[in-house]
């Protein structure tokens, strides 16, 4: 295996394709806090990439091959950069060694006691939760996480002092494959990334590999609620299930929503939290069992979540005058069910919701499910696929998912334009209304242009 010093020893000059990228900015963040020279290009630099520029990286629009320096000594692309990137194209001219952002984070954290958090949904914020009760009960570990958080100043990485790693591990591309974790967590596993993977038993097989990837003394952690989950892990010794079901090893008792936290108990623990949902529950189980394997309790636990409010995008309620407007990074069909299934428990108010679906591929092998999502949501606004990496595919378009919500009798309406999107909902929005941006692409960009013309328009003045 290979160690960081492999990669990292001699270099001074490092340069990131995609750099604004969620996992990305990530590596950029670490490699500047190690004093590394870098710079980096993405098509749309964005808020990540203008945080970078403010810490002195040199972030280019666009990807050319002139922004490759010759005295480039490694350069990290992302796994949704192919092959014939002018910038990727050059490093292999000039023969820099160049590496994706998985060989990059594996050779960071291999050599660690690693707890990596895997699944189709909840890592992020799974992740985040561990992350936040090992920094505040003074365990100091090093963080990589799929979302800017508050308690990492907006940031997706953290340098700690201990030998402790705590990584999100990504499915896509088979990322996670370059990662040797001591603790895994899995939050469940669905059919995802069908670009990438044949179909579900191609997913189930790749999680195993990851998973027999692992260090010689593996422990799993593994949401037993989850069929593909118990399948998956059914032949390896050391884990440990947790769930709704009987049938755990780890039981949650639930206890009920209350107006600001949600209660619940596993065993005899009585454990709290502030971000709402089922889905969050299971989250927060598998962070409380994971933080348990360093000796932290469910006061450790408690007093550190007390002030863990989520991830940025994940139901971040933006602002509140009469009408309350959330943006979400949901995507995925039952990243948008539970999500709206918590908004339906907590609201009584109409719901709306603004959804740009992410990638063709999706849309395609998706639509019917997304619309059997969106069945808590009482008006549904669609705008144009937000393609990522993707080339359009003939007949894929947002109105798949329309016409399927339409035909259970539901209101719905799709958008080619953003600006005429924005018009109708300040038209139609009133007091009382939730009103939620979901998807992964450029959506909240939409929110944020909405509240500005809500703040102008009606006076909106109370920023949370």
């Amino acid at each position: 295996m290979n160690t960081p010093e492999d990669i990292f020893s001699g270099i001074k000059n490092i340069h990131l394709i995609g750099i604004s990228g969620i996992g990305m900015s990530g590596i950029a963040e670490y490699l500047i806090q190690k004093k590394y020279n870098v710079t980096g290009s993405d098509l749309n630099p964005g808020p990540s990439g203008r945080k970078l520029m403010a810490h002195g990286v040199k972030v280019f629009e666009g990807h050319r091959a002139e922004n490759l320096s010759e005295d480039t000594d490694l350069v990290i692309y992302t796994s949704a950069v192919n092959e014939d990137n002018e910038e990727l194209k050059k490093s292999r001219e000039l023969n820099i060694k160049a590496v994706k952002r998985a060989e990059a984070l594996g050779n960071i954290v291999n050599e660690m006691f690693m707890i990596a958090v895997c699944g189709t949904h909840g890592k992020t914020t799974t992740t985040s939760m561990i992350a936040k009760i090992l920094i505040d009960n003074k365990l100091d570990p090093t963080v990589f996480v799929g979302g800017n958080l508050d308690f990492l100043d907006g940031g997706t990485s953290r340098i700690g002092k201990s030998n402790i790693a705590i990584v999100e591990a990504d499915e896509y591309d088979r990322s996670f494959l370059k990662l040797k974790p001591d603790i895994t967590v899995i939050t469940n596993i669905e059919e995802d990334h069908l670009d990438i993977y044949k179909d579900i038993i191609d997913i189930k097989n790749s999680f195993r590999e990851f998973l027999m990837n692992g260090k010689k003394d593996l422990k799993i952690i593994a949401c037993g609620d989850d069929v593909n989950v118990t399948d998956v892990i059914k032949d390896f010794p050391k884990k440990i299930t947790y769930g709704f079901k009987k049938t755990n090893d780890i039981v949650i008792a639930f206890a009920g929503y209350e107006k600001s936290s949600i209660a619940f108990q596993i065993g005899s623990e009585n454990l709290r939290i502030k971000v709402f949902g089922n889905h969050n529950i299971l989250n927060s189980t598998a962070a409380y069992i994971a933080a348990n394997n360093f000796g932290i309790k469910s006061e450790g636990f408690n007093e550190s979540m007390k002030t863990f409010t989520g991830v940025k995008r994940r139901m971040e309620l933006k602002y509140v005058n009469g009408i309350k407007i959330y943006d979400d990074y949901a995507h995925h069909p039952t990243e948008v069910k539970v999500t709206l299934e918590a908004m339906r428990r907590l609201h009584e108010g109409r719901i709306i919701t603004v959804f740009q679906p992410h990638l063709y591929t999706r849309t395609r092998d998706f639509y019917k499910e997304f619309a059997e999502a969106f069945k808590n949501t009482d008006l549904l606004l669609l705008t144009k696929i937000y393609p990522a990496r993707e080339e359009s595919i003939p007949g894929v378009t947002s109105e798949l998912i329309l016409n399927e919500f339409n035909s259970f009798g539901k209101e719905g309406k799709y958008f080619e334009d953003n600006d005429k999107l924005i018009s109708e909902l300040e038209g139609i929005c009133k007091d009382g209304d939730v009103i939620i941006f979901q998807g992964a692409g450029d959506i909240t960009d939409i929110c944020s242009k909405f509240i500005k013309r809500m703040k102008k328009n009606q006076n909106w003045t109370v920023p949370l």
